[in-house]
């Protein structure tokens, strides 16, 4: 079936809504050197810069505007992705990499990696661990000018850095292609719920990114991107179709990278950790999602105090349908299960996400726990979502 024009009046789209031949359309499109003046050259589709030629940029407003402005440009109506060579030095990085070392055998590893057969390890919330550990080093890589300036040609000043180190053994299999942070997490059922509007907001909320702490030749699995997918409005739902794999496969690229280089991408992209083919080689990135200072609320809500206190209430009430009462719920409770602690609150197979606090005082009413049962419940929750 041929999905309608979402230039057209529909505002909500399901599953039988994806079109592969736009979609096909759409990633045809050829990068030109000529549109990106800034940039070293272009490789596979994918816009290159090198760092060296920005260091009289920094300070300089309006060189800085124009190169956010460029990069810009290659992140919304662009490719969606660009590598930038030389973004840090390897002394940086190797001050970064003993300290990653010492925390994976502090954790004894971890598996619970989204989008991966669990064959790699992962530093959950790195960019806290990082700076707990050793202030100096934590300092020293994220005082980067240029890592700024790319924040902010995405997400404008003042945005939140988060931050988790993937290390890829040898015989890692490739990550499943997909999109990101936000609706990139939800499954299929809960996008349909969102307008259009938002599929096409969710992008504009993050940035991605990945800096090369080892070396990274196509062998060992770099980032494959498929350049200019983020223009499809309906990219969020069609990464879980059963055709997807193939169609990524069949147009997807890949570029090799260098220690201390940094591949940036539209968190719409669709992209996927490639294969680590070797037999010796333990490829590693540290995985930086940045996000807009505006993803907030403007009041402090204590949810928690709140549900405790009415939670007896709902429990009891003999006129409220339970459609009403999740209206209440709805107000009532956190939704959203971000931000969440990775290491302790565990996503399944099938969701890549924990249970939220709606989610489970639903369930406790449905399942008429007592009051004091639920606020033991909802205390683990709480307990388990919090940075270590």
């Amino acid at each position: 079936m041929k999905a309608k024009s979402t230039k057209s009046n529909q505002v909500y789209f399901s599953e039988s809504d994806i079109d592969y031949d736009e979609l096909t359309n759409i990633c045809s499109q050829e990068t030109l050197k000529d549109d990106y003046p800034l940039s070293d050259s272009i490789s596979n589709n994918v816009v290159i810069y090198d760092a060296k030629d920005f260091v009289s940029f920094v300070g300089n407003i309006k060189q800085e505007i124009k190169l956010k402005t460029e990069m810009h440009q290659v992140l919304e109506n662009g490719p969606g992705v660009f590598v930038i060579r030389n973004l840090y030095s390897e002394d940086v990085i190797d001050q970064s990499n003993a300290i990653f070392e010492k925390i994976v055998k502090r954790e004894n590893g971890s598996s619970n990696d989204h989008f991966a057969s669990g064959t790699n390890t992962r530093i959950w919330n790195s960019f806290q661990k990082v700076a707990l550990d050793n202030a100096d080093t934590f300092i020293n890589y994220y005082s980067n000018d240029l890592v700024k300036i790319i924040a902010e040609s995405w997400c404008g000043p003042n945005s939140q850095m988060t931050a988790q180190v993937n290390i890829v053994r040898p015989g890692g299999e490739m990550q499943k292609p997909h999109r990101d942070y936000h609706l990139g997490f939800q499954e299929n059922k809960v996008v349909e719920k969102f307008p259009i509007s938002i599929h096409r907001l969710s992008n504009y909320l993050t940035l991605q990114g990945g800096i090369a702490h080892t070396d990274m030749p196509l062998e060992s699995g770099p980032t494959i991107v498929l350049p200019y997918s983020q223009q499809y409005d309906l990219g969020y739902l069609t990464w879980r179709d059963s055709n997807f794999g193939e169609f990524f496969n069949q147009f997807a690229v890949q570029n090799s990278m260098s220690k201390g280089d940094g591949i940036f991408f539209n968190p719409a992209i669709f992209h996927a950790a490639g294969s680590n083919n070797t037999n010796d080689f333990h490829r590693m990135g540290n995985l930086l999602q940045i996000s807009s200072a505006f993803g907030k609320t403007m009041e402090h809500i204590d949810y928690f105090k709140i549900i405790t206190h009415i939670y007896p209430s709902l429990l009891n009430h003999k006129t409220l349908s339970d459609r009403l009462i999740e209206n209440v719920l709805i107000c009532a409770t956190d939704g959203y299960a971000f931000p969440t602690n990775l290491d302790s609150d565990k996503n399944s197979d099938s969701k890549l996400q924990g249970m939220s606090m709606f989610e489970l005082t639903k369930q406790s009413l449905l399942d008429s726990v007592s009051p004091k049962k639920f606020n033991s419940k909802l205390l683990e929750h709480q307990q388990v979502r919090l940075a270590g």
